[in-house]
């Protein structure tokens, strides 16, 4: 699970004692909003302790453009020129499936 904003760990995590564990991390996250979606980027942190926030803010896994809809990642995902490049900062052209979708219905007469 990815996360596109980390204020809300940090908010989560203020009030746990560190140094903890990712077992510890993710129990304290739990206890305080079951079912989140940081709880569950918090679940997907590698094992390990933490010495404090910054530490768990670095490890993690964010969505680098949260602006980026399903289709667009999976064209930029397979369709690119430049391979050393991340994926979020490939050129972007609009999917097939997104310019149908965006086309205004034909009348009928």
């Amino acid at each position: 699970m990815r996360v596109s904003d980390t204020r809300r760990i940090e908010e989560m995590l203020g009030d746990l004692a560190f140094p903890a564990s990712k077992q510890q991390i993710v129990a304290h996250a739990r206890y305080r909003q079951p079912g989140s979606a940081a709880e569950r980027a918090l679940a997907a942190l590698p094992l390990g302790d933490y010495d404090n926030v910054e530490q768990v803010l670095r490890s993690v896994p964010t969505e680098p453009d949260p602006g980026r809809s399903p289709a667009e990642r999976d064209y930029q995902r397979t369709h690119h020129r430049k391979p050393q490049l991340a994926e979020h900062m490939r050129d972007s052209e609009e999917p097939p499936v997104q310019e149908e979708l965006h086309r205004e219905p034909r009348r009928r007469r």
